[in-house]
Formats: structure tokens, sequence, C-alpha cells
């Protein structure tokens, strides 16, 4: 698992260095990425009533896979350092620059916890494209995880986890 694990951080870190991928500004963590994107999909609508369309500017967040082993990955600790990062992520929207990004979106199979945090979660529609994302999630997570896997037999399924600008701006208040 140690090799496994060696080329999948290598992988990892090269797909960050070719596509510029950086983490959320001021983050002391270093949990999340933050990558501009622009929406290429169907109209989402999240659970505050933001629409997003095809053209509209978002931020996709992406866990730094590379640091985890560094964190505290428990349940409780992984909802803390989200909420931290949110509100980093928050602040950075308000800049006048940033405005025109609408909404953030992870794709993930912790999106109970997604939930918590504030997020809509919307099923992956494409089954394929369910079926491949779910795939290289549940890799990464068997390959970095610390304590030795549970024989639950659940079958981990990735979602879309969207968030609002506005819904962002709410929490930097709280």
């Amino acid at each position: 698992m140690d090799i496994l694990k060696k080329v999948i951080g290598f992988y990892d870190a090269s797909l960050v260095r070719m596509l510029g991928w950086k983490r959320v500004p001021g983050s002391d963590i270093g949990f999340l990425y933050l990558v501009p994107k622009v929406y290429r999909g169907k109209n989402v609508v999240i659970e505050d009533g933001t629409v997003i369309k095809r053209g509209d500017c978002y931020y996709e967040i992406h866990m730094v896979n590379t640091n985890l082993k560094n964190l505290d990955t428990s349940y409780g600790n992984l909802f803390t350092m989200l909420a931290e990062e949110l509100k980093l992520i928050g602040k950075h929207m308000e800049k006048p620059e940033n405005r025109k990004y609408k909404a953030v979106l992870g794709i993930t199979l912790l999106h109970r916890l997604a939930r918590r945090a504030g997020f809509t979660i919307i099923e992956i529609e494409s089954p394929i494209r369910r079926h491949m994302v779910s795939l290289g999630e549940n890799i990464l997570r068997s390959t970095l995880r610390k304590e030795k896997a549970k024989k639950d037999g659940k079958k981990r399924v990735a979602k879309e986890c969207w968030i609002s600008q506005s819904q962002l701006f709410e929490m930097i208040k709280e």
C-alpha cells in the first residue's frame, strides 16, 4: 500500500502543478484547493435559490490529498476544517475581482459532511461519470486512509455538493 500511496502522491502533486491549482487564500491548514471554473452543464438550483447556468463562473474545491497525512481527519475535525476553509473562501469571494464567482462545487463521497456544512447535494446525472468519479474517490479514500478500513459493506457514491456565494457571505457574518 505504501507504493500505491507514493504513486498517488506523485500523480496528485503533478496534476496540481500542471493545472496550476492554488490552496485557499489565507489558509494555515492547507485542507483545500480552490480552482476557478466556468460552468458547462445543465442549470443547477442551489437551495437558497441561486441558479448556476452555462457560462457562469464558480469555484471547484479539491482536498489537498498530499497533506491529509498531516491533519486530524476524524469526522468532527473534517467538519471544523471545512467550515474554516469555507469562511476563507467567502472572504476571498467578497473581493470585487472575485464577485463573478456565483458558487462553490465539490464532488465527494463526503456529501453527508458537506450537507451539514450547508451544501446542496445533487446526484451526478450520468451513470458512467458517477461510477468513474466514485471509483476514483474510493481508491483515493482507501489509499490515503490512516486507520484500517471497516468492512461495513456500504457502497460509497460521490455526489455534487454546491454552496452559493450568498451562503458563504452569511457564514462570514456568524
